[in-house]
């Protein structure tokens, strides 16, 4: 990819699919189904899933490698997940002790795995397995990953600032709202940026997608 980015490059189904993304979660969050610690989990989870169901496109790895992706990759979620819910709790977000409910984790573990199975179903029916799951599946994940990274940045100005704004009209809601909707738009513009790779490019990557 171009260190230029180039966004009329950006493909529309990847702004569709963000932006719905957006607007579900922040309906969830208003109607009081969905928090912000919630939204992280169902991250750290999809993308913990993505990394080891990628052991079945990439066997030669070895199952130990793949296993210490999985620690490593849960290590730097967690850490980042710190800083992000530091910003939650500096916009009142635990204030009534909201956290997570048992109803909630068995939500978040169907729905990803859910997504994760339908993924490696419609990777292993593809002509190019790998290059199907590195489009699908990888590149959501990278976007997640660099997105929480960026967000342990964005979540805390903007999103306290934006928390403080909306208390007065939704003080319940308001920490929720406005974290999570920082945190989902920066996650999104990641996900726009890396739509503008090339099919080449991508194709490249599905051959190795790791660096070590």
């Amino acid at each position: 990819m171009a260190s230029r980015i180039e966004w009329h490059k950006v493909k529309p189904a990847t702004v569709r699919d963000q932006s719905i993304d957006l607007v579900v979660a922040l309906a969830l969050i208003a109607v009081g189904w969905l928090s912000l610690p919630t939204l992280l989990l169902a991250v750290l989870a999809e993308v913990l899933l993505t990394v080891a169901l990628s052991w079945y496109f990439y066997p030669q790895r070895g199952l130990r490698r793949h296993l210490a992706d999985v620690a490593k990759m849960l290590f730097l979620l967690c850490f980042l997940a710190i800083f992000i819910l530091a910003s939650y709790a500096g916009a009142g977000g635990f204030a009534e002790g909201r956290w997570l409910d048992a109803q909630s984790l068995l939500g978040v573990i169907l729905l990803v795995a859910l997504r994760g199975g339908l993924l490696l179903l419609e990777a292993r029916a593809a002509p190019d397995p790998r290059l199907h799951w590195t489009r699908s599946a990888l590149m959501r994940g990278s976007a997640l990953v660099v997105g929480s990274f960026l967000a342990a940045f964005t979540c805390f100005l903007p999103g306290v600032l934006l928390a403080h704004a909306l208390s007065p009209v939704w003080p319940s809601r308001a920490p929720d709202l406005a974290i999570a909707s920082v945190y989902l738009i920066t996650n999104g513009v990641i996900a726009c940026i890396l739509s503008t790779m090339s099919e080449r490019e991508i194709k490249e990557i599905s051959g190795n997608p790791y660096i070590d």
